[in-house]
């Protein structure tokens, strides 16, 4: 055999897989189609815009599955983040503001309120001696994992209760119901009326394990510092460091199967590398139905994974400005109506809604100043939209593009140049449909109905956003956490085997 693992794709998922195995002393290769590392979490430059391909905030940073990830190859403290400390979320013609010190809502109808959050916790924090809350903190981060293992059987009761029908029953505000949505969607990649109630609560669970005492709430999210893409490229230099190999443009045209085992791979040009693992970053449904083939799996598996819903894909505008026209670092905007209508019309309708879209922006470089040239300004923005949709995407272009006016006065009169980023766009990932954030994380899709990261085939096994048994939590995130678990899944296996 020529390698100890083979890993198809350099996604997160797949690069994570590969550290912890080249970690543990196995000799690794990734194959990438790809001229640069990293999938959905990539990054190219463009006239020195620093353009990255997927999401611009990401969930856990220097205190979840990345900084694992890169620690297993000797590369623990690389990885630096920028935390957000201004957002403006956008309902209607009401702005509502945090800055990290204070709250602020502002309306045409009423005068500007302000509250201090930061005063009001800091006289909070005077109440109860900080020695004491780090011991708190302290004891309650060792106990997660137990915690979250008593809380399995409970969290599994709300796997088929939609968060819209919960927050319904106690939520009759439609400004703040919107807020709940929108900010789910963000993480979930899916309606309110097919994400599980199960899922949000998974995912404070891995919060909790993740908080180290005095964090600020906001040091959850961040954005990386020199672009998405130094993630993938961090733990690829590690896995190299370790003995492992990474190629680039190495297409594999399908996964070798011999007496029911995986063996190998084949690539575009004919060439053949041997393992006796093979790691598939490239989508179970298309590992599946393409890479190795139906007729290697059993009917009712092959049916199963090929139903599977992919989350929702979106829509993205990367704006390049001529000079800075905002100091926040994110900004949210609810459309006119109800935003639960709006995403029923898109998901189940197949029709781009009339008027101002839902659109969630980043500014990278107010994070991160090198994002873009001197006195220049990036701004992504990014909304969700079906790859089945009826109407050309032009239409949902204009009106993004309308609404960034509506809510950065001057957006126009300072932009240089655009890119308009469509589902068709991302199929260069050879995605079906072409998801946002993989396998929906909708009801029938989670906890134990999620696909197991082992295949039936022998020595085959998946990794990214969208398996995993109980796997859960938040894009990328998600998909580092799946590929360390799949990785000391298989060590374990073999360290069972040499036991016997």
């Amino acid at each position: 055999m020529d390698y100890d693992a083979i890993i198809i794709g350099s996604g997160l998922g797949g690069c994570a897989a590969g550290a912890a195995l080249a970690g543990a002393g196995r000799k690794v290769l990734i194959l990438e189609r790809m001229d640069v590392v990293g999938g959905r979490c990539s990054t190219k430059v463009r006239e020195g815009f620093r353009m990255d391909i997927g999401c611009h905030f990401l969930f856990g940073c220097e205190h979840g599955a990345f900084e694992e990830a890169c620690r297993r190859v000797g590369k623990g403290g690389i990885l630096k983040f920028d935390h957000p400390d201004s957002f403006c979320i956008k309902i209607k013609d009401v702005s509502i503001v945090v800055d990290g010190k204070d709250l602020i809502v502002e309306s045409p109808k009423s005068q500007r309120i302000t509250v201090h959050l930061a005063e009001g916790f800091q006289e909070m924090m005077k109440m109860m001696p900080q020695e004491l809350m780090n011991m708190g903190f302290g004891m309650m981060g060792q106990m997660m994992p137990m915690v979250a293992a008593m809380a399995a059987p409970i969290v599994e009761q709300f796997d088929n209760v939609p968060i819209g029908d919960f927050v319904d029953q106690y939520l009759n505000w439609p400004a703040l119901r919107d807020f709940v949505e929108l900010g789910q969607f963000a993480g979930f990649g899916t309606p309110s009326f097919l994400t599980p109630v199960s899922e949000m609560i998974r995912t404070m669970l891995i919060m909790m394990e993740y908080y180290k005492p005095g964090m600020n709430p906001l040091e959850f999210i961040g954005y990386p510092i020199g672009g998405l893409g130094t993630i993938p490229a961090t733990m690829c230099e590690g896995i190299k460091d370790n003995g492992g190999e990474v190629r680039l443009e190495a297409n594999v045209k399908r996964i070798i199967v011999e007496g029911g085992r995986a063996t190998g791979v084949e690539l575009d040009d004919g060439e053949v590398m041997k393992a006796p693992l093979v790691v598939s970053n490239a989508g179970i449904k298309e590992t599946v139905a393409g890479l190795v083939g139906n007729e290697h799996f059993d009917a009712e598996y092959a049916e199963r994974i090929g139903k599977l819903i992919p989350g929702i894909t979106c829509f993205c505008i990367r704006a390049a400005l001529d000079r800075k026209i905002t100091d926040l670092d994110g900004i949210f905007c609810i459309p006119d109506g109800n935003l639960v209508s709006y995403y029923h019309t898109q998901w189940e309708q197949h029709h781009i809604p009339d008027g101002r879209p839902a659109v969630m922006w980043s500014v990278p470089s107010n994070m991160d100043p090198t994002a873009a040239p001197e006195g220049k300004q990036l701004v992504i923005a990014v909304g969700p939209l079906t790859f089945e949709s009826d109407e050309p995407y032009g239409k949902i272009e204009q009106d993004a593009l309308n609404t960034m006016e509506h809510v950065l006065p001057g957006f126009k009169e300072h932009l240089m140049w655009y890119e308009f980023l469509t589902p068709d766009s991302y199929m260069v990932f050879g995605e079906q449909g072409a998801p946002a954030i993989g396998i929906a994380q909708c009801i029938g899709q989670v906890g134990k109905e999620r696909p197991s990261s082992k295949s039936p085939v022998e020595g085959l096994y998946y990794v990214g956003a969208e398996c995993g048994v109980d796997m859960s939590g938040i894009g990328t995130d998600m998909a580092t956490r799946c590929g360390l678990k799949c990785a000391d899944y298989i060590l374990s296996q073999e360290k069972a085997s040499v036991g016997a």
